[in-house]
C-alpha cells in the first residue's frame, strides 16, 4: 500500500474518531472534565479498531500530537472567552502539534511499516497482544497526555502574568529543541549508520525527548495557580518518568543489541539532561 493511500486511511480514522468524540460531548450533560475525558477515550478506542483491522498499531502514533489542540479547543469553546492568554496557548500547542505530526508523517513509510516497539510487543505478548495493545499502546498514552493537558482548564481563565510568559517561553524552547534535534538526526541517518554524537546529541542521548519534556512542563506553567501546584505538577512528572523508565530504556536496549559501541556513548553523555553532560565536559576537559 502506498504512503499516500496509507495516510488517507489514517486521516479517515482520525476524522471518524474526532467526530465520534464531538457527538458524544453533544449528547451528554456531565461535568466538562469527565465529558472530554470520555470523548478522548472513545476516540482512542476507534483508532484502536483501525489499528486492529489493519494490524498496524502505528496508526495510533499521531494521536499524541493531533488530539491536544482539540482538547484545548473544547475548553475554549465552553469558556466563551477570548484573551491574549488563549492566543499564546494556542500558538504553543499548535507549534508543538504541527511539528510533531509533520515529523511522524515524514518518517512513516506507510501501512506496510509498523513501529519496531509494537512488533516486539506482538512477539513477546503472543495471544495476549491485543490486551496489551489497547491498554499499553493506545489507552495509557492517551491518559498520560490527557492529564498533561489539564492546565488548559485553568490557563484560559487567567490573566497574563509571569507564569503564562514563562510557560510560553519554555514551550517555545522545548519545541525548538525538538525541531533542531530531529533535523540533526534526520540528516545523520541519510548518510550514516553509526551513532550520532554531534550537535545537541553531544550533550543528551535523547534531546528530542528532552524538548518534549520541556513542552509539557511549559504547559504546567501556563495553568499554574496557588491552589493547583502539586495537582498539576504531578502530571508532567509522570510524563518524565514514562520517558526515563519506559520509552528510553526500550530504545536503548534495542540499540545495544545491534551497536554495542553505544555503551561507550552512554557512559559519556547524559540520558536526557544536556546540562549534566555540558557541565561534565567543561569540568573534565
Amino acid at each position: 500500500m502506498s504512503k499516500i493511500k496509507s495516510l488517507l486511511i489514517v486521516f479517515i480514522a482520525y476524522f471518524i474518531a474526532i467526530l465520534s468524540g464531538i457527538i458524544l460531548i453533544y449528547i451528554q450533560e456531565i461535568d466538562p472534565l469527565y465529558e472530554i475525558l470520555l470523548a478522548d477515550i472513545l476516540a482512542t478506542f476507534i483508532i484502536y479498531i483501525f489499528s486492529y483491522y489493519f494490524k498496524n498499531s502505528s496508526i495510533y502514533d499521531p494521536y499524541w500530537s493531533v488530539i491536544p489542540p482539540f482538547i484545548l479547543l473544547y475548553w475554549v469553546i465552553i469558556s466563551g472567552l477570548n484573551s491574549i492568554v488563549i492566543i499564546l496557548l494556542f500558538l504553543s500547542v499548535l507549534f508543538w502539534s504541527v511539528r510533531l505530526t509533520f515529523n511522524w508523517v515524514r518518517g512513516w513509510p506507510g501501512m506496510h511499516h509498523e513501529d519496531w516497539r509494537y512488533i516486539d510487543m506482538r512477539n513477546t505478548s503472543g495471544k495476549y497482544f491485543e490486551f496489551t495493545n489497547f491498554l499499553g499502546i493506545h489507552l495509557f498514552p492517551t491518559l498520560i497526555v490527557f492529564l498533561c493537558c489539564l492546565p488548559f482548564k485553568y490557563a484560559i481563565y487567567k490573566n497574563l502574568d509571569l507564569s503564562i510568559i514563562v510557560g510560553f517561553i519554555i514551550c517555545f524552547l522545548g519545541v525548538l529543541y525538538e525541531i533542531i534535534s530531529d533535523q540533526q538526526l534526520y540528516k545523520f541517518k541519510m548518510t550514516n549508520k553509526g551513532i550520532i554524537n554531534s550537535g545537541l546529541w553531544k550533550y543528551s542521548r535523547h534531546p528530542n525527548y528532552y524538548g518534549e519534556i520541556l513542552f509539557w512542563f511549559g504547559l504546567f506553567c501556563y495553568g499554574l495557580t496557588q491552589d493547583n501546584l502539586l495537582y498539576l505538577l504531578l502530571n508532567p512528572i509522570l510524563m518524565l518518568l514514562m520517558f526515563i523508565y519506559i520509552s528510553i530504556p526500550w530504545i536503548e536496549n534495542k540499540i545495544l543489541r545491534t551497536r554495542p559501541q553505544y555503551l561507550d556513548y552512554q557512559k559519556k553523555v547524559s540520558i536526557l539532561f544536556p546540562e549534566i553532560s555540558f557541565l561534565k565536559q567543561k569540568l573534565f576537559n
